[in-house]
């Protein structure tokens, strides 16, 4: 694996401009002109939010704020959390939704998959967003009984990571276990959901070696029909400390999946699954074959691999990183059986420098990241893109209350069709990025923020534009109306000389915000955006159920929102956090809807409202309620879930936690026409020696 990403960084560094390579070369140079005099592994960055799974609460680090209070970590213990998605509830502006097809997705500020960057220790997870039903990336395999902290940059303000505008979550894994321990964990929950866990961490006597080993075992028998789950993962992530500050570890993931594809179960004539009482009503799901439906016994398996490779000095890091999904489905149909075979492989490496040289904290580093993805079909697709990414950020305190940053970030974008030879796109952009905070007083500071931001289409999004045009189910009328001819006459090269091909995402993301913390009990953070993006890349996808046209560019989308976090501690056993967001849209330039003013895609408002309870004499408890709102002309309504969890641990560290998930038994849908849950239990028991 090692030598694969080895040959990744010779072969990406041939590739480099020349453009790209002086200016390497000039952030390089920028920090030998001045002898060391302080360094620290992470640079301060203005937007910082960092979400601390250390205790019984989650604290945001950097802000005045004093806390954000999740009582997350006994949720862990006790077993209760199922991804690291579960940590994300109740972030303002966070929003986490579920497509029994495609899994798992976190919005950001109104953005979703694709826009958002996500890594581990740094190093980036390629969020490609639903490919072909499924997804690249995989919440569940994402390890969490290691997790340190969840650091969350809002936004684009960081020159440290590109092609985000909705920001960036960088999970943390513990380096520093402590002392030996081990836990066992054991979970049983509605629709025989189950769950069994095994973990083991620890240091060596003479401190130079760390590890954290897990493994867990999941099955469900699943809420749809034909959506059963059966899954086992581990993780494996030791740490050698040459010094204090001197350190290299090794990191190793390794999950797998089997789940059924669900399928249409309605009273409808024409439904060739039939009709079974036991599940709930949802349409039936068609094939890329006409009137063909996928039929009980369909299924998908995932297998997915991270692997990296971290050293950390004094003042600088390298990382190398290689993940890799291999993904088969087996559909049933009524006369048939087909089978396809996909394959995402991500790699890469970045290093990254920081030195404090008199009021400047200058960091600088690159990035270099490759990603293929193969499909084995009827109709075979291969694909391949890479980043070269460059960036330097000068923290400047101008003096005790004015922090000004400086960023400025070069990417370099290539795609290509492996199968043709064809090059998509070769596109290069510069992005400075400005930030400025000014501290009123000790608890109130004022902060503000301009960003170029670029974002190239990402495989999925070449995927869909070059190979998803299946006219005989297309059902939307502005699609209808906008071609002229016969639309089952035509072909996807007719289709793609009509709309272009795809093109970059480019415009400014601005950030004005307040926060103040009022007194030991009480502080709040008050935060509006604007995102200006030309060439929004969208597409007509319908809900995940049926095929639309591919993606395209329209003209231009505007986003603007703001965030309200507050949070109020009644008293040292019970505390209350509340978060608010409101957004809007505006897009212009959509052919396909030339009357449409808004994307739908986003939730008008976000409210999260959450009661902490903890005695420390072993009972917590937390009562959390989330209402979504969606805008008018969205297929799916708003809705209102609360959730209600409690634990009790003994002193010689047995947990037992019961857990009430919609806990009023609403009806709601994330995704059109498929109904979710409604009130469903857990209960799960913890020992640790």
């Amino acid at each position: 694996m090692l030598e694969s990403i080895s040959s990744e960084i010779g072969n990406g560094a041939e590739r480099m401009s020349k453009k790209g390579k002086s200016l390497l070369l000039s952030m390089v140079m920028l920090l030998q002109v001045s002898p060391l005099v302080y360094a620290d592994e992470t640079t301060p960055d203005f937007a910082l939010e960092t979400i601390v799974v250390t205790d019984s609460k989650i604290v945001g680090e950097g802000e005045t704020t004093k806390v954000t209070s999740l009582n997350v970590k006994d949720k862990i213990d006790a077993g209760q959390i199922n991804s690291v998605t579960d940590l994300l509830q109740d972030v303002a502006g966070i929003v986490v939704s579920t497509n029994p097809q495609s899994g798992t997705t976190v919005t950001m500020r109104g953005m979703t998959n694709e826009r958002l960057v996500v890594a581990i220790n740094g190093n980036i997870i390629e969020n490609q967003g639903g490919l072909y039903r499924g997804r690249a990336l995989e919440w569940d395999s994402l390890p969490v009984s290691n997790v340190k902290k969840i650091e969350i940059i809002r936004g684009a303000s960081s020159a440290q990571y590109g092609g985000t505008w909705g920001g960036v979550i960088n999970i943390v894994t513990t380096d520093t276990p402590g002392e030996n321990k081990t836990y066992l964990k054991s979970s049983v929950g509605s629709y025989g959901d189950r769950k069994y866990s095994i973990s083991n961490q620890g240091t060596s006597k003479d401190g130079k070696i760390s590890w954290s080993v897990s493994a867990d075992k999941k099955e469900s028998d699943g809420f749809y029909r034909n959506n059963f789950k059966n899954s086992h993962d581990t993780n494996f992530n030791v740490i050698y400390h040459f010094t204090d500050k001197k350190k290299l570890s090794v990191a190793v993931t390794d999950s797998y999946r089997k789940e059924g594809i669900i399928v249409g179960n309605n009273q409808n004539a024409n439904n060739e699954n039939g009709w079974d009482s036991d599940y709930p009503i949802v349409p039936a799901q068609p094939n890329t074959t006409v009137n063909s439906q996928y039929l009980d016994g369909s299924y998908r398996k995932f297998n997915t691999q991270n692997y990296s490779l971290n050293y950390a000095d004094d003042n600088w890091k390298l990382a190398l990183y290689k993940n890799k999904q291999e993904r088969n489905d087996w559909l049933r149909y009524s006369t048939s059986t087909d089978t396809a075979e996909l394959t995402t492989d991500n790699s890469g490496y970045n290093w990254q420098q920081s030195r404090q040289l008199g009021n400047h904290m200058l960091t600088t580093g690159f990035d270099y990241r490759k990603l293929k993805f193969k499909v084995n079909t009827s109709s075979p697709s291969s694909l391949e893109a890479e980043i070269n990414g460059y960036f330097v950020q000068d923290n400047w305190q101008l003096n005790k209350k004015i922090l000004l940053g400086l960023g400025l970030r070069y990417d370099q974008y290539q795609s290509n069709n492996l199968l043709t030879s064809k090059e998509y796109s070769d596109t290069s952009q510069l992005s400075p990025k400005l930030n400025l905070t000014y501290q009123i007083t000790s608890k109130e500071a004022v902060y503000a923020s301009a960003s170029r931001v670029f974002r190239p289409p990402t495989v999925s999004d070449y995927v869909r534009w070059q190979m998803n045009y299946t006219p005989s189910k297309i059902s939307n009328s502005n699609y209808t109306k906008y071609i002229t001819y016969n639309s089952l006459s035509w072909t996807l090269a007719d289709w793609q000389k009509t709309i272009g091909e795809l093109d970059t995402e480019n415009g400014m993301a601005y950030e004005l915000g307040w926060k103040k913390q009022f007194n030991d009990k009480f502080g709040a953070k008050v935060t509006g955006f604007f995102n200006d993006i030309d060439n929004y890349v969208t597409t007509y996808m319908s809900s995940g159920i049926t095929s639309g046209p591919p993606t395209y560019n329209i003209d231009n989308a505007k986003i603007k929102g703001v965030e309200i976090a507050t949070d109020y501690q009644f008293s040292k056993t019970l505390g209350m956090v509340f978060n608010y967001t409101n957004q809007h849209s505006r897009k212009s330039g959509d052919p396909l809807d030339p009357a449409g003013t808004e994307v739908t895609t986003l939730p008008r408002e976000t409210l999260n409202l959450g009661l902490r309870y903890n005695n420390h004499q072993g009972f917590r408890a937390s009562l959390d309620g989330q209402r979504i709102k969606t805008v008018d002309t969205a297929d799916t309504a708003g809705y209102t879930l609360v959730n209600l969890g409690m634990s009790y641990t003994t002193k010689n560290e047995q947990t037992i936690a019961l857990a009430v998930n919609n806990l009023f038994d609403v009806d709601y849908e994330q995704t059109a026409g498929i109904p979710m849950m409604g009130r469903n239990y857990s209960l799960s028991y913890q020992i640790g020696f």
